[in-house]
């Protein structure tokens, strides 16, 4: 796997980030619906979280720990990354 292609589990990019699994995966469901799911079993999936996935979580922390809501917060870190992913 060459590291362009490199992915992360949820519990990585929360250590990494400093944000909970369930406050990740709020985001994820509401802001970051392009974050790549695979499928674990029958019923069963799990994120991957890309470097560009994870620079723009960081920056959506960064917003909210300025006071920012989420929504302004998703907002401003998309503008900072050129548009970012919808």
């Amino acid at each position: 796997m060459e590291q362009a292609d490199k992915t992360y589990s949820i519990g990585t990019v929360a250590n990494l980030v400093g944000v909970p699994k369930y406050k990740l995966r709020h985001w994820c469901d509401r802001y970051l619906p392009h974050i790549k799911r695979i499928q674990i079993g029958e019923f069963q999936f799990q994120r991957r979280f890309t470097g560009q996935d994870i620079e723009l979580i960081g920056r959506i922390k960064a917003y909210r720990d300025r006071g920012f809501t989420l929504d302004a917060a998703v907002s401003q870190a998309r503008h900072d990354l050129g548009g970012g992913k919808e």
